[in-house]
């Protein structure tokens, strides 16, 4: 049962985020929070079932709305260089910007694997485009996170594949999922299968930025398949599935393969990256509660000797249930959850976290066969180290389901 108009409500709750609530519609935006969740919970209830039984796109949309702290939110005063309108909401669209991302879809459907070289020069433009973009907001006293929704989701994609081997990743993900489909489409061919793709000449496959987790349109003689850029690092049988369910027609195998995945730490990991390329960050240390510079020192005290060379410490704007931490190989950057900045939160849980991306900055990550690994073996043994694992991984559970 899908909820028509959840996900376009949760979408508009998160762009607002990102660009800061004017404090004299705090109040408001509280309200059309709450009642688009007591709506939600009315019509499951109705309908016997539960929010998290609905729909992907539905659930994943009711559980960041259920994880929106309404008693923390990024507030924005009035500007008073234009008395009446509030800071951080001028909103800049990229002219042409659906034409630029097919750009460089064309240029990574083109790349032939290991070809170094070409993926260094299309690494090179993209810089080259997303920084036009940031003189262009910076001209008119603007930021990345004052872009329209669509020009947001582009800039940051463009962002993303420029560090930590995204662009390769996302080339492998493009080369061997398109070999899937193209397999999935012979062997329905031969069988005579009731939905055959009569007069298909071409097939056109790309990972991409969107809200959905996949999208496919049948205009002979193309096929085009979308999917959503959080898949680039899946297994060959998540991919499998994704194929069959647009291909085939979804099945609850398919469906629970592709359900566990999206709830997966990879796949929040992938898009949580992708949000932060353009999250308008608290660049400081200092929040309402904590100082990340104290945990730190006491952190890198603790467990490292005090050798781990300080990362930037940021607090985050963007809201997730699952992920309270995000450290960035790129910019040196560990990135914490507003979530965290609060007075009952027990110490050790923000030590946890804090550790938790250091080892990510301390292990890094292997790319093998298209796969990037950050959680090794030796990656968890060493996680395992920390005083209070088992106390600190039991309280973040909690407060997901809380959030």
């Amino acid at each position: 049962m899908r909820i028509r108009g959840l996900v376009k409500a949760s979408n508009r709750v998160r762009d607002q985020l990102k660009i800061g609530i004017p404090s004299h519609e705090v109040s408001t935006f509280q309200k059309y929070v709450v009642k688009t969740l007591q709506t939600t919970e009315q019509i499951c209830a109705q309908a016997h079932i539960k929010p998290s039984q609905l729909p992907v796109p539905s659930r994943n949309a009711y559980k960041f709305l259920k994880g929106v702290n309404l008693k923390r939110l990024p507030i924005v005063e009035f500007d008073s260089r234009s008395p009446g309108s509030p800071q951080g909401q001028m909103e800049i669209s990229i002219q042409r910007i659906r034409s630029q991302l097919q750009y460089f879809q064309d240029r990574i459907a083109d790349l032939l694997p290991d070809d170094t070289d070409a993926e260094n020069k299309l690494i090179q433009q993209l810089g080259e485009r997303t920084a036009e973009i940031e003189q262009l907001c910076a001209a008119q006293g603007a930021t990345p996170g004052n872009l329209t929704q669509q020009s947001q989701q582009i800039y940051g994609w463009m962002k993303f594949l420029q560090s930590d081997d995204h662009l390769h990743l996302h080339a492998y993900a493009v080369r061997q999922t398109k070999a899937i489909a193209e397999q999935t489409l012979a062997n329905q061919s031969s069988a005579r299968s009731a939905r055959p793709f009569k007069e298909l000449k071409h097939l056109r496959l790309e990972f991409t930025p969107m809200s959905a987790l996949y999208r496919c349109q049948f205009k002979p003689p193309q096929l085009k398949i979308r999917i959503n850029e959080g898949f680039i690092l899946a297994d060959p049988d998540v991919m499998q599935a994704v194929i069959d369910s647009m291909l085939l027609g979804k099945t609850p195998k398919t469906s629970t393969i592709m359900t566990e995945y999206s709830l997966s730490e990879e796949f929040s990991e992938l898009l949580l990256a992708l949000e932060l390329m353009v999250d308008d960050l608290r660049d400081m240390a200092q929040g309402n509660v904590y100082n990340l510079d104290d945990v730190f020192a006491r952190v890198n005290q603790a467990y490292f000797n005090q050798e781990v060379e300080k990362p930037r410490l940021c607090w985050s704007k963007v809201y997730s249930n699952r992920k309270f931490g995000h450290y960035e190989p790129s910019r040196d950057r560990v990135v914490m959850s507003l979530s965290l900045d609060s007075d009952p939160l027990p110490n050790y849980v923000i030590e946890f976290v804090m550790y938790h991306e250091l080892l990510h900055k301390i292990h890094g990550g292997r790319t093998q066969n298209g796969r990037r690994w950050v959680h090794t073996p030796e990656f968890r043994r060493d996680e395992r180290q920390f005083k209070y694992y088992s106390q600190a991984q039991q309280h973040l559970e909690q407060l997901a389901r809380k959030l």
